[in-house]
């Protein structure tokens, strides 16, 4: 996450210890969080070689114990690297002696959700209602979307509702209802639900006024107001709910919407995606030399229609202008929608790269493997063959030429 009013820039322990990196140097340091009150524990400071495209960067990191977000850069890397933020195309630009580069981000903070969990052994009397007091790796928020999940797995679960909570330093309070007739227990750090920005199908929830509660939690003093939210749902709110519409269950409904909701960027089709993954597609064409082609003629409109195409493709950091000595011609069908589908001819290029040999299974063999299964799932990426990253030296091979050019 970028973060351009922090002065450093900040990772936490868990997220360090999945990275290679050099012995970090003990210290015991406060840093101040921009509310004015909540404080982060600093372990270490450690140095990072980050990565953006070709363009390596260095970075001395604070390290803390824990914070709401993995990694934060902070303004001393925007300073560092003359950064820019373009808010219009969701990209930043950094210096680099290729020139600037352009990293394209995700403002979108529908998929984000994080843990609340009891802080100390909570009992509570039977058919009564408890306020507790818990935790959650947030530093502090005036209202946020509160979803229970079953904590005791069993028939009569303690019962919880959705809800909005306020935060302040890492520390919330909800409300627990015990229907059994006996005192149930809570130990610590018993995960009771998650938090997630107030989401856009809420009409009326449960709001928890900590501010006219007393101090005491002993006490079970607590106020509850409704509110009414007149948000616009979103796109992918909407592509959730038609997802899940056939099931009638409402308790399996409502866990199957928690699911998809902390996952809301997979199903998110709005947005140009790439698969975040280490492994980059290659192209071998051995000892061949390059292979050019001219670009098939096009009408007036189908030329038009195809800069339309580029354009987009372009500011959505899918391609980029190319003086590469391959090329390969491009080739236009009609959706039956009216919309267009970007094809490259690329049989020259095929014809020099040497195929991968990997056994294809059977009919028989895949009837074989489906057999004795009750549920199947499908995956379908949107414009899959774009999602996949191409090593960098053999992005030259990729190029296309039109009649505006390659």
């Amino acid at each position: 996450m970028i973060d351009t009013g922090a002065a450093h820039s900040f990772i936490t322990q868990s997220a360090l210890n999945t990275l290679y990196h050099s012995a970090v140097p003990l210290c015991d340091h406060i840093a101040q969080v921009g509310d004015g009150q909540t404080m982060l524990n600093i372990v270490g400071e450690v140095q990072l070689l980050l990565q953006f495209n070709k363009v390596f960067t260095p970075l001395n990191v604070l390290v803390v114990k824990t914070m709401n977000t993995d990694f934060i850069l902070g303004s001393d890397w925007c300073t560092q690297n003359a950064a820019r933020i373009d808010y219009e195309k969701n990209q930043v630009s950094i210096r680099s002696s290729y020139g600037r580069i352009f990293i394209p981000y995700k403002k979108c903070i529908d998929y984000l959700t994080l843990d609340v969990k009891t802080i100390n052994v909570i009992h509570i009397p039977p058919r009564e209602a408890y306020t507790v007091q818990a935790k959650v790796e947030l530093s502090s928020a005036d209202t946020v979307y509160f979803s229970p999940v079953d904590v005791t797995q069993s028939d009569k679960p303690i019962v919880m509702s959705p809800s909005l909570l306020h935060i302040d330093n890492y520390t919330t309070y909800l409300e627990v209802y015990n229907p059994h007739d006996y005192t149930y227990t809570l130990p610590m750090n018993t995960l009771l639900g998650r938090v997630t920005h107030t989401p856009y199908q809420m009409h009326s929830c449960l709001s928890f006024d900590i501010s006219r509660a007393s101090s005491s939690l002993s006490s079970q003093h607590h106020i509850f107001n409704t509110i009414e939210l007149e948000q616009k749902p979103s796109e992918t709110s909407n592509t959730i709910d038609k997802l899940i519409n056939h099931i009638k269950n409402v308790q399996e409904k409502q866990q199957l919407r928690l699911i998809l909701q902390q996952h809301m960027n997979i199903c998110d089709i709005s947005k140009v995606t790439q698969a975040n993954t280490h492994i980059q597609h290659t192209i071998n064409t051995g000892d061949s030399l390059p292979i050019s082609s001219r670009p098939y003629p096009r009408t007036i409109e189908q030329r038009r229609e195809l800069q339309d195409e580029i354009k987009k493709m372009t500011q959505t950091n899918q391609i980029r202008p190319s003086n590469s000595p391959w090329s390969s011609p491009v080739i236009i069908h009609k959706k039956k929608d009216g919309g267009i589908r970007f094809l490259v001819d690329c049989r020259k290029l095929n014809s020099v790269t040497k195929k991968y040999c990997f056994p294809q299974p059977t009919t028989e063999e895949l009837l074989h493997r489906l057999g004795g299964h009750r549920f199947y799932t499908k995956l379908d990426l949107k414009s899959g063959y774009f999602q996949l990253p191409i090593h960098e030296t053999d992005k030259e091979k990729t190029a296309f030429i039109t009649q505006d050019g390659l």
